[in-house]
């Protein structure tokens, strides 16, 4: 059996996010680190050392890249992205920052002309 490149990966939380996929879905894969060597490797520890590249047997590539796609497409998705709840939230903030700045000014021009 040809093991394949299922990705590459340089963040050890989402290297840890794939591994359980892979897991829950019963897919063997092997995780290599080709630039992580001896004294590095020993300081980092093994489960820190990214980056990272995961492969998979050839007949469960289609698979593998199944259960992945929908971690890889939320990744790529931009979180301000219009409609999102992240939009929603920093366009509230905004609003509630300006409405803040306005109400101070109204106040000063309220007690400018009280004076």
């Amino acid at each position: 059996m040809a093991e394949k490149l299922l990705m590459e990966i340089n963040d050890s939380v989402e290297l840890y996010l794939y591994e359980g996929i892979l897991k829950q879905n019963k897919i063997p894969y092997a995780v290599k680190r080709p630039n992580v060597r001896g004294y590095t490797r020993i300081l980092l520890g093994e489960s820190h050392a990214v980056p990272a590249e995961i492969y998979v047997n050839e007949e469960d590539l289609q698979r593998a890249r199944e259960f992945t796609s929908v971690v890889r497409t939320e990744k790529r998705r931009d979180p301000a992205e219009k409609g999102t709840p992240a939009h929603r939230s920093r366009r509230l903030f905004a609003w509630t920052i300006v409405g803040m700045f306005l109400l101070m000014l109204l106040i000063w021009a309220i007690q400018s002309m009280l004076k």
